[in-house]
């Protein structure tokens, strides 16, 4: 099976013209490339955030020159730029601006349409639902008195029954006293380990390109035969090893391997920089 291989925060400082060499795999080749796309500060398609709006002044983006974070009609954009059938792949976070992971976990409407906007609007192969984002209480993923596990879990779900086209990505991070694959294991058991469209996302670094010390254990009785998530440290002069690693860990439990990468393909490795398609 291919891997399926995320260039994660895509944006306006690739050239529209470069897009189609970098999304067009080689005949025979095994790595197919997805244009993953980050989401944290751009507000909604129907209701852009301030310089997110088309054409406005960008000097009140998180960074200016539209790097990491594109407007929405700048996404349009670039998809429109891109091989025809490539794979799309959105990944929610949370920012003092925009909230969309707490927002989706706890079944907010706004949150709900943009989810059905990206399956049917653009055929979301992947929705990637960052927790792991440092602004989501805790209490959204984690057992606690007051928080409401349960129900985030169940919305996630609910989402992969009503859009079973699309791979729902959950991911499985220690971070101090924070852990998040209790989370993950509610999930599979309120889907009753049936749903191949809900995966785990072994990702420590977080966007950060981190390279991992080694790569995580799958959990026992993790559905077989679908697939599942790893990623950090993947830079232009080591891929090639980790997506091998990643594969083989992957096929050793009967799963395909989804990966990506995001500040090991930037200038300096900084989300702040351009893509570096050297």
């Amino acid at each position: 099976k291919r891997v399926e291989f995320g260039i994660c925060g895509l944006d306006v400082t690739v050239p529209r013209e470069a897009l189609k060499d970098l999304f067009q795999a080689p005949a025979g080749c095994a790595l197919e490339a997805v244009a993953a796309f980050q989401l944290a500060y751009q507000g909604y398609p129907w209701n852009p955030a301030k310089g997110y709006e088309s054409r406005s002044d960008t000097k009140h983006r998180r960074y200016e020159n539209g790097e990491t974070y594109p407007a929405w009609y700048e996404i349009e954009e670039i998809i429109a730029a891109l091989p025809h059938g490539t794979k799309l792949s959105f990944h929610f976070n949370d920012s003092s601006e925009c909230r969309y992971v707490s927002s989706l976990l706890q079944g907010e409407p706004e949150a709900l349409r943009l989810v059905q906007l990206l399956c049917q609007r653009y055929k979301a192969r992947h929705i990637q639902v960052n927790i792991s984002s440092r602004g989501v209480a805790p209490d959204l993923f984690m057992p606690s008195p007051r928080g409401s596990w349960e129900k985030s879990a169940s919305c996630l779900v609910q989402l992969a029954e009503m859009y079973p086209e699309t791979l729902f990505l959950v991911p499985v991070f220690q971070r101090g006293d924070i852990d998040s694959l209790p989370f993950l294991q509610l999930v599979l058991d309120m889907s009753k380990r049936t749903m191949s469209n809900l995966l785990a996302f072994f990702d420590n670094s977080a966007g950060e390109g981190v390279e991992p010390s080694r790569i995580p254990d799958i959990p026992p009785g993790y559905p077989a035969g679908g697939p599942i998530g790893f990623a950090g440290g993947i830079r232009a002069e080591n891929v090639k090893e980790w997506l091998s690693k990643y594969h083989s860990k992957a096929a050793a439990a009967g799963c395909w391997a989804i990966c990506d990468a995001q500040s090991g393909f930037r200038k300096k490795g900084n989300r702040g920089e351009p893509i570096d398609l050297e």
